[in-house]
């Protein structure tokens, strides 16, 4: 691998390592770890891709006393069988050589958000009450298409069930509620405060329990108007759950904005899933989807998950030192001093991922921007449904189970669920977290350094590139020459088939033109 593109990219992940070791090099502890030291953690989302984080950087930088996980029976696995798949992950293997014996630091709470009581056991609460100092509630359903009673269930009541166990907690230092960045996405000015809804949480989870999912899901589109989905919807719902609940408790908000890989982190690059913008980028990459739409100047409001991460615990240490006449509000987002544009990501991602392609890639990756709907639906049908049409054919005629026109429908809903976001400009204050920033010493600065104005760009989409290939894509680093040549064989393909294409298509001009001549 000499090609001096992907060096830049190897040197730029070195360099981000480079300061992930300084991080472990700090011999003194700093008061950020001395507050985590020994301390009860009670965490909610902790296998989803935040949490894990969570996990990992209290596990590594911390000597944390315990982390009590709230784990759900999912797809037939219980909570016990869930946590060994968790700590299967590859974003763990650095934390397990600082610190191996870290599974006696973690205890695991069976229970679901959506439950009466969280599912939780007396034996279970009661040992949470006891032991627990810092409650972190990241838990929530982001499918932005779920049914709004399930949404409700979750978002709001859980987090309503999260206030009530944690005022129950003989020592509770913080308690931080991760909201969203959107959540009042109905505004284009979004402040570090909390805002009213068209209605309050509690009445929100009443008239859940009233009508039954049938009659909820017909009138869901009158319900949350205003709102782009029910998951935006009902984050307003749980803030209001906290303003109107959690009054006299060191509690805060925390607003990321949209959570994209690691910058420096345990590994950089790392990332779980294809949701949002990382799904788009995977998509251009192998070359499924060649057409988006949506304002490209906008700007993009992307956060890396361990900067998120650091600023987050920085929260909870600020709100257990300081008191609040109301709780404080973070807008975890781009500052305004270091911000990109939409046009900028997809650029950018594009150029990185054709110097490290997709091994799996279906064909020459190549992309349009369109800024109408019409001019969208039309690409759509022209690059998208036409191809997949006729690949489907083909795979039918030789006995093979068609999948392209399944792979788009879904293309096209998360293009959709991106349209708002990407059409929209969002304008965020963050003094909040500026303040968070002047508030660490230098060595917390180090440690768990979320300053936005101090990241590179250019090195967090490469890194990105690179971690979406290895760690969602599954490509081995070691196949990039050969994806490479694989690359410059679908570009040959790609204009061959654009030329003979547009020959016909000018033979057939001709011929209608001569025919009426």
């Amino acid at each position: 691998m000499d090609d001096p593109k992907i060096m830049n990219i190897m040197n730029g992940m070195k360099t981000l390592e480079d300061h992930c070791q300084l991080i472990n090099d700090v011999k003194d502890e700093s008061p950020m770890q001395m507050f985590y030291k020994d301390k009860g953690v009670f965490l909610t989302g902790g296998t989803g891709f935040f949490g894990k984080i969570i996990i990992e950087k209290l596990l590594r930088v911390t000597e944390v006393g315990q982390i009590y996980l709230l784990i759900r029976t999912k797809k037939g696995k219980d909570a016990f069988a869930r946590i060994e798949d968790l700590f299967n992950d590859p974003v763990f293997a650095k934390m397990k050589q600082v610190n191996p014996k870290y599974r006696c630091q973690i205890t695991i709470i069976s229970g679901d958000c959506s439950l009466p009581g969280l599912g939780i056991t007396p034996d279970e609460r009661e040992t949470i009450m006891e032991n627990v100092n810092i409650v972190l509630h990241s838990a929530a359903t982001v499918r932005f298409d779920e049914k709004l009673k399930m949404a409700i269930a979750i978002n709001v009541h859980g987090t309503k069930e999260i206030i009530k166990l944690a005022k129950e907690i003989v020592n509770l230092k913080a308690l931080v509620h991760v909201s969203t960045a959107f959540a009042h996405c109905n505004m284009n000015h979004i402040q570090e405060k909390f805002y009213s809804g068209t209605m309050s949480g509690e009445n929100a989870f009443k008239l859940s329990e009233c009508l039954d999912e049938h009659t909820l899901n017909i009138l869901t589109p009158t319900i949350i108007k205003g709102y782009p989905n029910t998951y935006t919807f009902t984050k307003v719902l749980a803030e209001n759950v906290v303003q109107q609940s959690a009054q006299n408790m060191p509690v805060t908000i925390f607003r990321p904005g949209i959570v994209i890989t690691t910058y420096r982190e345990p590994v950089t690059g790392w990332i779980d899933n294809m949701y949002g913008p990382c799904g788009v980028i995977v998509g251009i990459g192998s070359g499924v989807l060649r057409v988006f739409t949506g304002d490209m100047d906008n700007k993009a409001h992307i956060v890396p998950v361990d900067m998120c991460v650091n600023a987050l615990l920085a929260s909870a240490w600020d709100i257990a030192r300081n008191k609040y006449e109301t709780p404080p509000i973070y807008n975890y987002v781009p500052d305004a001093d270091n911000m990109v544009s939409w046009r900028r990501y997809m650029e950018d991602g594009f150029e990185y991922g054709c110097d490290i392609p997709m091994r799996k890639s279906i064909w020459y990756p190549r992309f349009t921007i369109v800024p109408h709907m019409w001019q969208y639906h039309i690409l759509c049908f022209l690059y998208h449904t036409l191809p997949a049409l006729v690949m489907d054919t083909i795979m039918v005629i030789i006995g093979k189970k068609p999948r392209m026109m399944k792979i788009y429908r879904k293309i096209h809903k998360l293009s959709n669920v991106l349209k708002y976001f990407s059409s929209n400009e969002f304008r965020f204050d963050n003094d909040n977290v500026r303040k968070l920033t002047e508030k660490l010493d230098d060595r917390d600065k180090r440690l768990f350094a979320f300053d936005m104005r101090d990241l590179d760009w250019t090195n967090l989409f490469r890194v990105s590139l690179y971690g979406l290939r290895l760690y969602v894509v599954k490509d081995d680093p070691s196949n990039i020459p050969e994806s490479i040549k694989r690359y410059e064989r679908l570009k040959v393909l790609h204009y061959t088939t654009l030329g003979v294409f547009y020959a016909l298509a000018a033979w057939a001009l001709f011929a209608l033109v001569k025919l009426f001549l």
